[in-house]
C-alpha cells in the first residue's frame, strides 16, 4: 500500500488538472447513469419475452408447440442479460475508478491513451470506460510501472511496449473529486477549495473522514509487491508471513477477488471460505469482504466447525469453553493418533467414537499426566455409559477430523469435506493441528487456499506451537509458495521501533513516517485513571471522528479502566464491547487481534502482569501495533522490561 508524504499546503491557484479531472468524472457518471438505464431496459425486454412465451405455453394445446416453447424459455433463460450485465455496486457509484495511467505506445494504432483503473469495468457502448483492477494485464501498467519508465507486456497474446506518459491516484468519495496525486503534486479539496500540496493520507485518515473504522479496501494502495502477490499465477498454497500492520488479511482477500474474477468457473463464492481469529475480525471485514468477495463465507473456526459437524450428519451437540485438558488436546501429538485411531478401528456413532479414541490407552499415555490419567479414564468412560453429548470446544475439532478420516478418500461433503475451491486461513499460528488439518481437509483435492501467519503474533498459551511448524513443513509436499511482506502501512515509525523492542525483532520499513508514543506515569492508581481520563479526552478532542482503544492485559481491570472513562462523548457502552464508530472502546488483546485504531492507550503495562514468556510477550507485541497515529502509555507500577 502506497501513500503520498506532505508538502506545504497553500491554495491552488492553476486550476486546469482539477478542472479537466472534474470534467472526467462527470463524463464518468453520465456513463454510469447510461449504462444502468440501458441495462434496465435490456432487462426489461428480457422479462416480457419470457411472460409472452410462459402465456403461450400456458394456452397452448398443442404438445409439440408446448416442447417449442419450452426450449425458446429454456434458451431465453440462457441468456438472461442479468449474467452478463452486472449490476455497479454502490462502493463504485461512490468511487467509481482511483488510478489514471497513461501510455505512449510503440503500435501507432494505440498511440497515447490513458486507462482509468477502478474496482468495476465500466462500459460504454462497445469501449471500456473503466478497467477493473483485476484485469491485470491492464492494472499491471499502473501498479508495476513509474512515469517515465518503459513497458513491455503482453495483452491477448500480443507482446506491447511503450512508455508510461502518466501516473496519478485520485480519491473520490461520494462522488465528489476529493484528491489528485501526481508524480510531483498533490491536490486537496477542503472546505470547498483545493488546495496545493495535500497533506499525508494513511488508511487511518480515511477511516477518520468517513466515521468508518472498519477494513478499508485498498486496491488503490497496493504496493507492486502485493500486487505480484495477488495476481501470481499460482493457483496452490500461498503462505504469507510478515509484521503487524503489513497487510497479510488484505493481500489474501484481495488474491481470492482476483482468482474469482478471472477464473470464476475454478473459484466459485459459495465455494470458498474465509476463517478468522474471532467474531469481532469477522465483523472487522464484513463490509469489505462483501464487495470484493460476493457471498463467500466468512467464519471463526468454531463457528464453521459445528455447522461442517452438521453437514456430516453431527447434531444435537451441547458445548462449553471449560476444559480442564484443552492443553493436552491442542497438543500437534493428537494428529497421528486419530490417523492411528481411524486406520485400526471401524466407525461407530460420532461422539461415542470421539470418546472411544480418547479412552485408548496409547492417547492416554501420550497426552495425560500421569496423576491424572485414572481421572481421565474414568471421565471418558462415564461419558461412553453415559452417551454424552457435552463436549468443549477442544473436543469439536478432533471430532470433526475424525469424522473426515472415517469418509475415506474421494468423498465430497458440502461445507465439510474436499468442498472449498479455495480457503483463506488468517492468524493461522493460533490454531492447533487437529483444526488446521481439518481446514485443509475441506478444500479440493488441488489444495487451494491462502495462508496468513506472524508467530510473533501467537497469543495463546495452550496451542502447542510445533503443530503450525509441522502444518508448514506438510503443505510443501502439496505444492507451498512463501511470501514475506516487509513494509507496515499501519503504525507510525516510532510505533514501530516500540514494538520491534518487545518482539526482539528488526523494526522493517514503514511508509508511515508519523507516530508518536508517549509514556505517563502516575505514583497511585487514582492519579494513573485520572492521567488516563486527560489522555483520552486530549485525543478525541484532537481527533474527533477517530475510534480509542484503552487496552488491558487483564479482564479485571476493564470494569475499572471503563467507570474511569464514564461520561465520554463516544464511550462503548460496555467494557470489552467493540465497534467500529467513532469513538472509545476498553478491551483486551486478545479481542483487537487483527483490528486496528487510530490511537491506543496501554493501560499499565507492568511486569506483575506481562510476564517473561512468549504468550505474554506476543500479547504486547500485539497490543501495540493496533495503534496507526499516537500510542500511549499509562502506568503506576513498575513497566514491564521491554518498555523500559
Amino acid at each position: 500500500m502506497q501513500s503520498t508524504a506532505s508538502l506545504t499546503t497553500e491554495p491552488c491557484t492553476d486550476m486546469d488538472l482539477v478542472v479537466s479531472e472534474e470534467n472526467r468524472l462527470a463524463n464518468i457518471y453520465d456513463i454510469i447513469k447510461q449504462s444502468s438505464a440501458d441495462r434496465k431496459r435490456t432487462i426489461a425486454r428480457h422479462d416480457d419475452t419470457t411472460k409472452e412465451l410462459e402465456t403461450e405455453r400456458l394456452e397452448s394445446r398443442n404438445w409439440q408447440e408446448k416442447n417449442d416453447l419450452t426450449e425458446k424459455l429454456v434458451a431465453n433463460g440462457f441468456h438472461d442479460p442479468r449474467k452478463y450485465l452486472v449490476e455497479y455496486q454502490e462502493s463504485s457509484i461512490s468511487c467509481p475508478y482511483f488510478g489514471i495511467i497513461g501510455i505512449k505506445d510503440e503500435n501507432k494504432r494505440i498511440g497515447e491513451r490513458e486507462y482509468l483503473i477502478g474496482r468495476q469495468t465500466l462500459m460504454n457502448g462497445t469501449k471500456v470506460a473503466i478497467v477493473d483492477w483485476r484485469r491485470s494485464e491492464v492494472s499491471r501498467l499502473y501498479y508495476d510501472y513509474l512515469i517515465g519508465e518503459e513497458y513491455l507486456e503482453t495483452f491477448n497474446g500480443i507482446e506491447r511496449e511503450g512508455v508510461i506518459t502518466r501516473r496519478d491516484s485520485v480519491v473520490i468519495a461520494k462522488q465528489v473529486l476529493q484528491r489528485i496525486e501526481t508524480p510531483t503534486d498533490t491536490y486537496e479539496l477542503n472546505d470547498g477549495a483545493w488546495y496545493l500540496n495535500g497533506t499525508f493520507q494513511t488508511t487511518a485518515d480515511t477511516k477518520i473522514k468517513e466515521k468508518d473504522h472498519r477494513l478499508t479496501d485498498i486496491v488503490s494502495l497496493i504496493s507492486s509487491d502485493q500486487f505480484r502477490m495477488i495476481t501470481g499465477e499460482n493457483e496452490g498454497c500461498l503462505l504469507l508471513a510478515g509484521s503487524a500492520g503489513s497487510g497479510k488479511t488484505s493481500v489474501a482477500i484481495h488474491r481470492l477477488s482476483y482468482l474469482q474474477f478471472n477464473k470464476p468457473d475454478s473459484f466459485r463464492p459459495e465455494r470458498c471460505i474465509v476463517i478468522v481469529f474471532n467474531r469481532t475480525l469477522r465483523d472487522y471485514l464484513k463490509k469489505t469482504s462483501d464487495d470484493l468477495l460476493g457471498k463467500t463465507r466468512i467464519e471463526t473456526f468454531s463457528s464453521w466447525a459445528l455447522s461442517a459437524l452438521g453437514e456430516l450428519g453431527v447434531y444435537s451437540l451441547k458445548t462449553t469453553l471449560q476444559d480442564p485438558y484443552c492443553h493436552q488436546k491442542k497438543n500437534s501429538g493428537v494428529s497421528p493418533l486419530l490417523h492411528r485411531y481411524a486406520k485400526e478401528t471401524s466407525r461407530i456413532e460420532p461422539v461415542a467414537d470421539l470418546w472411544r479414541f480418547y479412552s485408548q490407552p496409547y492417547f492416554i499415555d501420550a497426552l495425560i499426566p500421569r496423576d491424572k490419567r485414572v481421572s481421565f479414564a474414568a471421565e471418558i468412560q462415564q461419558n461412553l455409559v453415559d452417551k454424552s453429548r457435552q463436549l468443549t470446544f477442544s473436543d469439536v475439532s478432533i471430532l470433526l477430523r475424525l469424522c473426515q478420516l472415517r469418509k475415506g478418500h474421494g468423498v465430497v461433503v458440502t461445507g465439510a469435506l474436499s468442498f472449498y475451491d479455495h480457503l483463506i486461513l488468517d492468524e493461522a499460528q493460533d490454531l492447533a493441528s487437529t483444526e488446521l488439518g481439518a481446514l485443509l481437509a475441506a478444500t479440493t483435492p488441488k489444495r487451494s487456499c491462502t495462508i496468513a501467519a506472524d508467530e510473533h503474533q501467537r497469543i495463546l498459551s495452550f496451542i502447542d506451537a510445533t503443530g503450525f511448524a509441522k502444518f508448514r513443513t506438510h503443505l510443501q509436499t502439496v505444492g507451498l509458495t512463501k511470501e514475506a511482506l516487509s513494509i507496515s502501512y499501519r503504525s507510525g515509525r516510532a510505533i514501530m521501533e516500540l514494538a520491534a523492542k518487545v518482539s526482539g525483532r528488526p523494526a522493517g520499513e514503514t511508509n508511515n513516517p508519523e507516530g508518536v508514543v508517549k509514556f505517563h506515569q502516575a505514583s497511585t492508581v487514582g492519579d494513573a485513571l485520572l492521567q488516563l481520563r486527560a489522555v483520552v479526552t486530549n485525543l478525541k478532542a484532537a481527533d474527533p471522528n477517530s475510534l480509542v482503544a484503552v487496552i488491558c492485559k487483564k479482564k479485571s481491570d476493564l470494569g475499572r479502566v471503563h467507570q474511569a472513562l464514564a461520561g465520554l462523548d463516544g464511550l462503548a457502552p460496555k467494557a470489552g464491547e467493540v465497534s467500529f464508530d467513532p469513538g472509545i472502546l476498553v478491551v483486551i488483546p486478545f479481542q483487537v487481534k487483527g483490528l486496528e485504531f487510530s490511537h491506543v492507550v496501554l493501560w499499565d503495562p507492568s511486569e506483575s502482569d506481562y510476564r517473561t514468556n512468549d504468550t505474554d510477550r506476543n500479547l504486547l507485541y500485539v497490543a501495540i501495533t493496533r495503534a496507526c497515529k499516537e500510542l500511549h502509555v499509562v502506568h503506576y507500577r513498575p513497566l514491564v522490561k521491554y518498555l523500559r
